[in-house]
């Protein structure tokens, strides 16, 4: 078992303002970000996980 379910993102923030690297950031779209998520606690829960993604492309 791989991976972590429940992903938040409870942050984000433009860090890299007034810094000296700033033009640079902002031309890729860097933010910072704190996050939070956890392990699945069995198997079932991380096969449930993996089954409510969707990642179909259109044609």
């Amino acid at each position: 078992m791989a991976g972590f379910v429940d992903f938040e993102i409870t942050w984000r923030a433009d860090v890299f303002g007034g810094a000296p690297q700033e033009s640079s950031a902002a031309s890729f779209g860097t933010m910072g970000i704190n996050f939070r998520a956890r392990k699945a606690t069995s198997e079932e829960e991380w096969q449930a996980a993996l089954a409510r993604l969707n990642c179909e492309l259109p044609s």
